[in-house]
């Protein structure tokens, strides 16, 4: 049964079993279970298990590296005029990308311009400080007075906080559009196939989790200590991030590429 028509094509898409090299890349980013795979030592392939199911995103296309997956001509009608999905996905992914930029952006100015910078040039006084943003400041040496690259410290740490803020928000609706595809890695156990996703998904939790516990630490008046702690983490956590975000970015080149030639 696996040579059948109906295991090759779907009405979007056709399947040339013989270029599939078995990496798997079209099944990790099919979030409607189109597509699934003979695995036997062998003999390995993939193909299509669900041809009804198949909506057309081709993103089984844009991501296989052989050629192994062709738009048919049902397909290159659809290409032709994208859908509300794929511009909300587009816009969606576009607006990640310059918001994540700013984000680490002006989270490295705070942390080499300002946060780095003056550790040496304030002393904790000896009088009681009233406010946990002031107390934090004259902790890891933050000097209010300097300028970099035309604002101060107030500018561009409402800035990152702006960022940030968005590109959550931007994130969970990310995650929301792909949540099928994330069942479907846990389901089918494929976490170690696709391990650089999973990973920058913690990454994000855990930048996050750490970014907003300081403010909510500030607001509630807790310890600066604990705050200057979280903060700290913070800070190295994004670094590591930045990596990921970078590969992530690099491994999706092409999707990006396809999507601006179809919109054009």
């Amino acid at each position: 049964m696996f040579f059948n028509r109906e295991h090759t094509h779907t009405p979007f898409v056709n399947l040339d079993t013989q270029k599939c090299k078995a990496c798997w890349a079209c099944i990790n980013n099919c979030s409607n279970q189109v597509i699934n795979k003979i695995d036997l030592p062998w003999h390995k392939h993939a193909l299509i298990v669900e041809p009804d199911s198949c909506t057309g995103c081709l993103n089984c296309v844009n991501v296989c590296q052989y050629n192994a997956y062709s738009i048919s001509e049902r397909g290159n009608q659809k290409a032709e005029k994208p859908g509300k999905r794929t511009l909300s996905n587009f816009l969606i992914n576009n607006l990640l990308v310059i918001f994540g930029l700013v984000m680490i952006f002006s989270g490295l100015i705070l942390q080499i311009g300002f946060h780095m910078a003056g550790s040496d040039k304030h002393q904790i006084g000896a009088s009681v400080v009233k406010s946990q943003s002031i107390e934090y400041e004259q902790l890891v040496g933050i000097d209010r007075n300097t300028i970099v690259c035309g604002q101060s410290y107030s500018g561009w740490s409402a800035t990152h906080k702006f960022t940030i803020v968005c590109f959550s928000l931007l994130m969970a609706y990310h995650t929301y559009m792909h949540w099928k595809w994330y069942k479907v890695v846990i389901k089918k156990h494929l976490v170690g196939k696709n391990r650089q996703v999973v990973i920058l998904s913690v990454l994000f939790l855990l930048v996050a989790a750490t970014g907003l516990t300081p403010w909510f630490i500030d607001l509630s008046g807790g310890n600066s200590i604990i705050r200057m702690l979280f903060i700290e983490i913070h800070d190295k956590l994004t670094l590591i991030l930045i990596v990921f975000l970078i590969l992530h970015l690099v491994k999706r080149a092409k999707w990006f590429a396809s999507a601006y030639a179809k919109l054009n």
